[in-house]
């Protein structure tokens, strides 16, 4: 399919559900090849599956990110395929709700490994590859909570926080004429993680009253965010913290 990003390969993790299916099937429809990383594979097939039925480009590429070396696998199975990506788009997370004085070590080594340990190898995989081709798109999916963190968010909040500062470290240090790094950041969104906690009684309406916008987002409210950030009319944002969130970080 021609587009904007096409002859691009765009890898997304955690893209079997989601913000990162929905951005990772915008992506396709402007054209690019899109690697859905997941640990599920049935689930990982499935979106393929349809990106397929819609005459897009798409690959499944399964991984648990907690393994250390699955990042290295992951580019070694690109590679040998001839789908290096060009596009690299962090949405693959663990959210695990605690309070300050109920946080377990179990939560915070998961979070961690995640949230923090996962992006660097990714990062060590990928990046130097675009560096090399001289052309690349790094997006972290960053929350809301890095802004406005709920007191059950303590350490998920900390661990985005964190992650965050590394895409804006390199953002200001790599100094590649062509490879960008800028995070999204999500508010409430209607995902399958959030759908739960959403139906508790009276959640969803204690979340609206927050929103100035007075709804609950959807995937697809991340995705054309994203799109920009790859194509080239976005080519000179770098370094940029964009909320989707209908101004709940306010």
């Amino acid at each position: 399919m021609t587009g904007p990003l096409s002859g691009r390969v765009a890898l997304v993790t955690g893209a079997a559900r989601g913000i990162g299916l929905a951005i990772a099937t915008r992506l396709a429809d402007a054209g690019a090849h899109a690697i859905i990383h997941d640990r599920d594979a049935a689930a990982a097939d499935a979106a393929v599956a349809d990106l397929r039925a819609q005459n897009h480009a798409a690959t499944a590429l399964i991984a648990d990110l907690a393994e250390p070396a699955a990042p290295a696998t992951m580019a070694g199975q690109l590679m040998a395929k001839g789908s290096e990506p060009d596009i690299l788009v962090l949405c693959a997370s663990v959210e695990m709700l605690e309070t300050w004085d109920a946080v377990s070590e179990t939560a915070m080594a998961a979070q961690t490994q995640i949230n923090l340990h996962a992006t660097v190898r990714l990062l060590q995989a990928f990046l130097p590859g675009m560096l090399t081709r001289g052309f690349g798109r790094v997006i972290a999916i960053g929350s809301v909570q890095e802004a406005r963190p709920n007191p059950t968010h303590l350490y998920y909040a900390a661990t985005k926080a964190a992650q965050t500062n590394m895409i804006l470290n390199l953002a200001r240090t790599t100094q590649a004429p062509d490879v960008t790094f800028n995070i999204v950041k999500p508010g409430a969104i209607l995902t399958d993680r959030n759908r739960a906690v959403l139906a508790q009684p009276g959640r969803e309406q204690q979340v609206l009253a927050r929103i100035p916008l007075g709804r609950i987002g959807s995937p697809e409210d991340c995705a054309g965010i994203a799109l920009l950030l790859c194509s080239p009319e976005g080519s000179y944002i770098n370094g940029a913290e964009i909320a989707v969130d209908g101004g709940l970080r306010l």
